[in-house]
């Protein structure tokens, strides 16, 4: 029973090795240019494919799939969300934008008293 387990796990996280692996080898060919005969243009493209590849690779282990089920999980929820209207926005971000201005003057008044009292301590 748990050899088993232990086999399923190491080939979960074998898959997850050899997408890194890619997406390493796509990175090293982008940066390093190893035949020094790339355009630019080609190494992107290869950079991309590896990518992809590696991307596919990912979403077959289990973690790709828990990934691939919470992003699903997380665009239902978010249809639930009650989003505001367009007034209700321009007004919440029109108080702020007051409140903001507000503390700003008292931070900037109280900076000056002390400052003051601070010229008069030391003069």
């Amino acid at each position: 029973m748990s050899k088993t387990i232990e086999n399923q796990a190491k080939d979960s996280s074998l898959g997850m090795y050899f997408s890194i692996l890619i997406v390493i080898t796509s990175l090293a060919v982008f940066y390093l240019d190893p035949l020094s005969l790339i355009t630019t243009l080609f190494k992107v493209l290869l950079l991309l494919a590896g990518l992809v590849v590696a991307g596919l690779v990912f979403f077959k282990t289990p973690q790709g799939k828990r990934l691939a089920a919470f992003t699903k999980e997380t665009k239902i929820e978010l249809r639930k969300v009650v989003w505001p209207t367009r007034d209700e926005t321009v007004k919440t971000t029109g108080m702020i934008m007051v409140a903001v201005v507000i503390v700003a003057i008292f931070l900037w008044i109280v900076d000056a008293l002390f400052s003051w009292m601070v010229q008069l301590l030391t003069n």
